[in-house]
């Protein structure tokens, strides 16, 4: 036989154990779902990777081989008999024997490994005492920072670290081969200089084959391989967010994320399977060497079964869960960190129609037990009337939704129920159950109550939340949940009150007394004592009320506008006053509703820089003009069905205007108290009422 088939033939049992390792595990993690079949090149990529660490390994396992045969052989006693040639029979042997074999030959002496000196087995066990104590007794000061740098480094690993130093203890045989140089090393610090070429060489040289012993020969090798599939069969998550160190810390993100990339994470896992087989079988071989086959077997199961089962769970157990949203679609997803996904659960919830706080919530993701929990509190969010309770009760006060209540000794102290139809502080909208049973943080607790006052919001005034310049107040949370959690505390959510009436089914969109910002455009001043002013402060200005600041826009809504202002005066100066229905993403676009000196209702359409007069009403019959008395304004701004926009504004004195913009029609609006100057500065535009209500 030739060299080469010599080499080859001698390979065998190396090809043989890592390739088909390598095989066996890429087929049970497609099974299991740890990780999709890689495509054809990548497949085929792998296994060619496991050929040549084969080859690689070749002397070692052939040498673990020749052990295992001879413990095998010590333990059983029988050789194989002499045979004697028949002298008839050209070429065979007869089956008698010679002679017969003593007891000491038929059970050869079993090779006795050496005891390792009493410093290794002083050191070893002083270092596994000492980060036993550092990450498995919790109370000392040590051991949160201790644990922390050992999570980061080694993930959920660190916690068999004190153990990994007993392997240590008792050394397995290795190949005859040069000690590695580390002295190389030191030649920048030593000879104050950087390293030759040639040294180089040599450092690498000498490396390979000491890591190929290390990784495909001894524990290391089990080491290396379990950390790599723990960081891939959880997810292969981010070190920067922290989810590493729920896996295989920073070490198995820097063993595996390269496989990853270049083989697949069906492909890496494969090979680190295979790895973990080649090393656990060569500690099998030397163990059964030295101790007997029973011993080795042990070994080899123990070497085997214990890191793939804890790899295993790892892909199944551990995680934390989170709401998230996904493609437009509210999930559960499990991962070891907010930003970490591992397996993703539907709840067939959608975020179309939901809050803006509700969507937020679920994007940064809100923590639940697991894939039911995840659902029933999504549900609950979504739909609040499903967990509404009959009251709230407070300190010495109890409110109901639908009840308006006032304040007695400043906001902080909540008394008394008082009628809706007089004055009142504030009107609840809705009281009921937060639906979360664990608690899961003062801010998402604030969140989460936020995001259901929102999402019932609609259900009491009418309008969905977020199309309405009425404010939410910040929810009533149930008293002394910031100290003492109890599961499914109670909530009331409310809104201020804009006047002595009840806010239900209303529809209110604007209103004179509502909280939120006016916000003015330059040029313009806004006051709101009892009655709102707004006050022209130069020539020409057109100033809008509530201002840039408040950019709501409802697409496809219609407003009516109910309003009454005050004299502006005879030294207006050609100002006009009145309403408007306006883009508020741009002002510049929408439509105006003015009353001119003269006591006329005129329409504008306002499309950027340009403001055409679209229809105008007679003068007023037996009324004044806004200049000497008191104007009360009534508008509409209406979609049609054929996609245009109706306009309509009246007032007392039989006065009307009416128009319909066929025209390319803005149809996403919201309404506006309007002043437009036309000569002088400092016109004022006093406003008693002013209310919207949607169409």
């Amino acid at each position: 036989m030739s060299e080469a088939g010599r080499r080859a033939r001698a390979a065998l049992p190396a090809v043989a154990l890592l390739v088909l390792a390598t095989g066996a595990m890429l087929a049970l993690s497609t099974l299991l779902g740890f990780a999709p079949l890689p495509p054809v090149w990548q497949l085929v990529l792998t296994l060619l990777v496991a050929l040549l660490l084969a080859l690689a390994a070749a002397d070692q396992v052939r040498a673990a081989l020749t052990d295992w045969q001879g413990a095998t052989a010590a333990e059983t006693g029988v050789h194989r008999r002499r045979r004697r040639r028949d002298p008839e029979r050209s070429g065979e042997y007869t089956g008698e024997f010679t002679g017969e074999f003593t007891g000491e030959a038929r059970r050869p002496e079993r090779a006795k490994p050496s005891r390792p000196s009493w410093v290794r087995i002083a050191v070893t066990a002083a270092v596994a005492a000492a980060l036993g104590v550092l990450l498995w007794v919790p109370q000392l000061p040590l051991d949160a920072p201790a644990r922390a740098a050992a999570t980061f480094l080694f993930g959920y690993a660190a916690y068999a670290l004190p153990v990994l130093p007993l392997l240590l203890a008792w050394p397995l045989p290795r190949l005859p081969r040069e000690p590695w140089p580390w002295q190389t090393l030191l030649v920048p610090a030593v000879d104050r200089r950087l390293w030759r070429r040639e040294e180089l060489a040599g450092l690498g040289l000498a490396t390979l084959p000491f890591l190929r012993e290390r990784v495909l020969t001894r524990a290391t090798g089990v080491v290396v391989a379990a950390l790599g599939l723990l960081h891939l069969v959880r997810g292969h998550p981010d070190v920067l967010d922290g989810g590493a160190a729920r896996a295989g810390g920073l070490t198995g993100w820097l063993i595996a994320e390269p496989l990853r990339l270049v083989l697949s994470g069906g492909g890496a896992i494969a090979l680190l399977g295979g790895v973990l087989a080649t090393a656990a079988a060569m500690i099998a071989a030397a163990a059964g060497r030295a101790w007997g086959t029973v011993t080795g077997y042990a070994t080899l199961a123990v070497a085997v079964a214990v890191p793939l089962g804890a790899v295993g769970a790892g892909h199944w157990l551990g995680f934390e869960y989170y709401l998230r949203t996904e493609n437009g679609h509210v999930v559960v997803v499990a991962g070891l960190s907010p930003s970490h996904r591992q397996a993703v659960h539907d709840t067939r919830l959608t975020v179309d129609g939901m809050s803006p706080s509700l969507v937020q919530l679920f994007a940064d993701g809100l923590p639940v037990a697991g894939y039911a929990d995840g659902d029933r509190i999504a549900k609950a969010l979504a739909t609040p009337s499903t967990s509404a309770a009959d009251s709230y009760a407070g300190n010495e006060f109890e409110l109901r939704t639908g009840e308006c209540f006032d304040w007695i000794g400043g906001s902080s102290q909540l008394r008394y129920v008082a009628p809706c139809n007089a004055a009142h502080v504030g009107e609840v909208t809705f009281v009921g159950h937060l639906p979360f049973t664990v608690d899961p943080g003062q801010k998402a607790v604030a969140a989460a109550a936020r995001a259901m006052c929102e999402q019932s919001y609609g259900d009491y005034l009418g309008v969905p939340f977020g199309q309405s310049f009425l404010p939410l107040e910040a929810p009533l949370l149930e008293a002394g949940l910031d100290k003492a959690w109890q599961a499914r505390p109670v909530i009331a959510c409310w809104l201020g009150s804009v006047g002595p009436w009840p806010l239900k089914g209303t529809r209110t969109v604007a209103a004179l007394q509502q909280k939120a910002a006016w916000g003015p455009a330059g040029g313009c001043k806004i006051e709101v004592p009892d009655a709102l002013r707004i006050t022209a402060e130069q020539p020409g200005a057109r100033c809008l009320a509530p201002g840039p600041e408040q950019r709501l826009s409802v697409p496809g809504a219609g407003f009516n506008i109910d309003l009454e202002f005050a004299a502006i005066g005879k030294t207006a100066g050609g100002a006009r006053i009145g309403a408007g229905c306006f883009d508020g993403a741009n002002l510049a676009n929408g439509y105006s509703f003015e009353v001119t000196a003269d006591g006329t209702i005129e329409i504008y359409k306002h499309a950027g820089d340009q403001h055409p007069r679209v229809a105008a009403s007679a003068k007023p019959k037996n009324a004044g003009p806004p200049t000497t008395a008191s104007t009360p304004l009534q508008v509409l701004c209406k979609p049609t069905g054929d996609g245009g926009m109706e306009l309509t504004a009246f007032s007392t004195g039989n006065r009307k205007a009416t128009y319909v913009d066929k025209d390319n029609p803005f149809t996403s609006l919201s309404p506006r108290l309007v002043l437009t100057n036309a000569a002088t500065g400092g016109v004022v535009m006093t406003t008693m009422i002013f209310n919207a209500t949607r169409v």
